[in-house]
């Protein structure tokens, strides 16, 4: 499963880093210079300017302070801030060097800028530790690198009051060593170079500027993280497990650079192993490990946490209408999303190095109608750019405290084939657009929005329960058969707990859901299935209405024991408006439920349907022309479905909840009655 995971990320990285992606942006994409983290950082920016034995210090601030809502709020200047490569660390004591800097540019919090007038004291805890663990002073003699530290403290103390405040302050250090390759010095302005950088003119040669070499810079990256990787084991002459081929060298591929492979696992960790010999495990070469690193950085920016409504969806109990509505949206631990596009052969890298860029943008909104947008099909607001068949979507869920190393994936959803994504994405949105008003209009129910069917995560959660989301998100990706057992069961329940409430609006709702859903199921049936039939949806019962008014309804249309839940729910209503006529009672709660009861189809059957005609008599009740028929014809439907009530009870219970609901007094064949039984329907 790693190999396999970390396989994708190197293919997903590897176009990345051989693309057209310009210097800047890939140095934004690798360092953390736009973490929302890191911001306040460059408010105090200390810029050491080393050049033969001369020096000089320049503090500069790379942004403005801005007001919103009343906040002062530091917005960081988005050209400039490349120019100095950070790395907020992940998990660790922050004030300690962590793993190793490509070049000396190091984060200073609190403590550090506190400490800069004390010489001995900051250069022995900040300048030399970072400086040993600095890619560019790797060849460096300890004696040399203790003189470049003490040119540093005593710089740094020497000018100390003049930047230290009582407020909490954080800053950047770098030092621009004219003899590392890293930095360029220019007579003339070089414009909008995108290799150089410029980080600012001159202080000791007034008039010249100061450059980062962007490529130089890159290369020190890739390198300094594989030699960070390499502190956890590194073989020489050995075969890579990605490439499987001879390298030079390879490391092992846990390491912190995605905390998902982090050392601090204990599982992955073969107990034979020493602490420095992980390459026994998965072994990686530079080059795939450079590939490896850009893939990573690219995950992470664009995961993205699952929206808390949709979690409460997703993950609130749906058989008990109580229980759902107490629970807050913010009940659930975050869980985020992340979408991996890989290709099923190599090739086409630049196609998919633009779909990559464009997904780094964050944008929300479609671009094409082929576009995928994650937040209807995953629940995560993020596009996918038009892609083929030829590609496959992978869509991985995890939740847990990353910095800890504390990770647990939810799901791995594999090998989703874009245009099936598409074609429910399409379901999903002709049902939002057109279907749900046509339901709420049967119900006679105003339209508007309906949360829980706007989303597939959403509307399978409460369909089948969050005990079964995974796994039936994973089954309608995959083109696999759905099945309404579960639908139907939780639908029963809570109709049955809403009825006993007597809270008639809400079991409307319930009824909208389920034929909202039952419409999805059939257009994923049709459309991705190939399958005909098989769902009846709201608009099937159109037709049985019809003949059920005209009293027509024979045994051959009572079929199954939907159809006869469906033709006992039109019965019980019409027959309970004719008796709250005469006697100003509920027929059903006063007759058919008793207390506290759940209704069951042989309640119906015995204490409603079978008392009718004695009630009738008993009332003296005008019932219309098409009841009687139609009774006889449901009574002896019962006698010949009565072994399939308990086990099918949740089907025949919908539907008789869906009848009752939906049953209106047909005033076109009532005219033709000669009882006149359309009066004592109304009420």
């Amino acid at each position: 499963m790693i190999q396999l995971l970390a396989e994708s990320i190197i293919r997903i990285g590897r176009p990345i880093k051989d693309g057209g992606m310009p210097c800047r942006e890939k140095i934004r994409l690798l360092t953390d210079v736009s973490s929302e983290n890191c911001k306040n950082f460059f408010r105090h920016v200390f810029l050491i300017e080393l050049a033969g034995g001369d020096s000089c210090l320049q503090q500069l601030e790379l942004g403005d302070m801005a007001l919103e809502n009343n906040k002062e709020t530091f917005t960081v200047d988005s050209q400039r801030n490349v120019t100095f490569p950070i790395f907020y660390p992940n998990g660790g004591n922050p004030l300690h060097a962590q793993g190793i800097y490509p070049l000396p540019c190091y984060l200073l919090y609190d403590p550090h800028l506190k400490a800069l007038g004390e010489k001995e004291q900051f250069k022995k805890e900040f300048l030399s530790p970072r400086l040993n663990n600095t890619l560019q002073y790797r060849d460096m003699t300890l004696s040399e690198k203790e003189l470049l530290a003490d040119q540093v403290a005593v710089l740094l103390a020497a000018q100390a009051t003049e930047f230290i405040s009582e407020d909490k302050q954080l800053g950047i250090l770098m030092i621009y060593d004219a003899r590392l390759n890293v930095f360029q010095e220019k007579q003339d302005w070089m414009g909008e170079d995108e290799t150089l950088m410029w980080i600012n003119e001159s202080r000791l040669q007034p008039g010249r500027q100061l450059y980062l070499d962007g490529e130089e810079v890159l290369q020190c990256i890739n390198q300094a993280k594989f030699y960070e990787a390499a502190e956890l084991g590194s073989e020489k002459n050995a075969v890579s497990t990605f490439s499987n081929q001879p390298a030079a060298e390879v490391v092992s591929i846990y390491n912190k650079a995605w905390l998902w492979l982090s050392p601090t696992w204990d599982m992955p960790r073969s107990i034979y192993w020493q602490d420095d010999e992980w390459t026994k495990g998965i072994k990686v070469d530079a080059e795939s490990y450079a590939a490896y690193f850009y893939g990573v950085q690219f995950l992470k920016e664009i995961q993205v946490p699952v929206a808390s409504a949709v979690l409460k969806e997703m993950f609130a109990p749906v058989t008990s209408v109580e229980a759902k509505k107490n629970m807050k949206a913010t009940s659930f631990e975050s869980i985020y999303g992340i979408p991996l596009v890989l290709p099923l052969t190599d090739g086409g890298s630049q196609q998919l190095f633009a779909n990559y860029r464009r997904m780094l943008k964050k944008d929300s909104e479609k671009q094409s109608n082929s576009d995928l947008h994650l937040k209807v099909l995953a629940g995560i607001d993020r596009v996918v750019p038009e892609i083929g068949d030829e590609h496959r979507l992978t869509i991985l869920y995890y939740s847990g405290d990353l910095s800890r190393g504390n990770m647990h994936i939810r799901a791995v959803i594999e090998d989703i084939v874009p245009s099936v994504a598409g074609k429910i994405e399409q379901i999903l949105h002709d049902l939002k657009v057109s279907e749900t008003g046509k339901i709420q209009l049967a119900f006679g129910v105003a339209e508007q929005a309906v949360y829980k069917t706007q989303t597939l995560p959403a509307l399978l959660a409460n369909a089948f329960g969050p005990g079964y989301v995974w796994e039936t998100l994973q089954a309608a990706l995959h083109k696999e058969p759905l099945r309404l057992e579960r639908l139907r069961l939780t639908t029963a329940r809570r109709l049955n707990e809403l009825a006993n409430k007597e809270d008639t609006w809400q079991m409307v709702q319930e009824l909208i859901f389920y034929y909202s859903f039952l419409y999805f199921l059939h257009q994923y049936e049709q459309k991705i299935l190939q399958k005909q039939g098989g769902v009846m949806i709201l608009s099937d019962w159109d037709e049985f209405k019809a003949l059920y008014s005209q009293g027509r309804l024979d045994l051959c249309h009572l079929a199954s024991v939907e159809q006869l839940g469906f033709t006992a729910g039109l019965l019980l209503r019409q027959f309970h408006n004719s008796y709250y006529q005469k006697t100003g009672k509920d027929f059903v709660k006063q007759r058919v439920m008793k207390f506290g009861s759940k209704l069951t189809p042989a309640m119906i059957w015995k204490n409603g349907l079978l008392r009718c005609e004695e009630l009738a008599q008993q009332w003296n009740m005008k019932l219309g022309a098409n009841f009687r028929p139609v009774l006889a014809q449901a009574l002896l439907g019962f006698l010949a479905k009565q072994d399939q009530l308990v086990p099918e009870k949740d089907s025949f219970m919908t539907a008789f909840w869906s009848g009752y609901l939906l049953y209106k007094a047909d005033k076109k064949n009532d005219k033709t009655e000669e009882d006149g039984g359309n009066d004592n329907e109304q009420q």
